[in-house]
């Protein structure tokens, strides 16, 4: 069951599914089921994925190394450039935080139960997303809450590829 309310003031509320079928693909919906964006998840051994609108433009794309040696995701827009890369210890057992690096050298903190897709993401310590997970579906489903000023297809990007390294380890 997904969560309708309405998010808080200034702040979106968007809906990412599974989708049933080879790869880890997902479907980005408002809270009435329209589509919003699709994440569209590549086989092989290195995790890779496009995000793409609603009307199957490319805007971002996520791609990790071959096995996941060294353990390193990068997210680049459709033309190739590199806006965000995340790294980590190459196994971890638990995984409460990771550290987004954008291309402009902010950071983005991520905390939370990440193996429960239940975190939080924040810049400068500042919260811009919040992501639930909703256990009573047969797919994954998250709740994705975020600032509205956000670029929701990047915002997706970020929870695609934190969603492939949780997997991975």
């Amino acid at each position: 069951m997904v969560d309708t309310s309405a998010p808080a003031p200034g702040w979106t509320r968007l809906v990412f599914k599974s989708k049933l079928g080879v790869g880890r693909d997902f479907e980005v919906t408002d809270t009435a089921g329209t589509r919003v964006l699709f994440v569209d998840g590549k086989i092989g051994p290195t995790p890779k994925a496009e995000v793409r609108d609603a009307q199957d433009v490319v805007l971002y794309t996520v791609k990790g190394h071959l096995l996941g040696i060294p353990k390193r995701m990068a997210i680049s827009t459709a033309d190739g450039t590199q806006v965000a890369e995340l790294k980590a210890k190459a196994f971890s057992m638990v995984k409460d935080k990771m550290t987004m690096t954008m291309a402009d050298g902010t950071a983005w903190q991520v905390q939370g139960t990440l193996m429960e897709k239940n975190y939080s993401i924040a810049s400068g310590g500042q919260p811009i997303a919040q992501i639930t997970q909703k256990w009573l579906t047969v797919r994954d489903s998250y709740t994705v809450d975020y600032l509205s000023s956000m670029d929701p297809g990047l915002v997706m990007a970020v929870i695609w590829a934190i969603d492939r390294w949780v997997e991975r380890d």
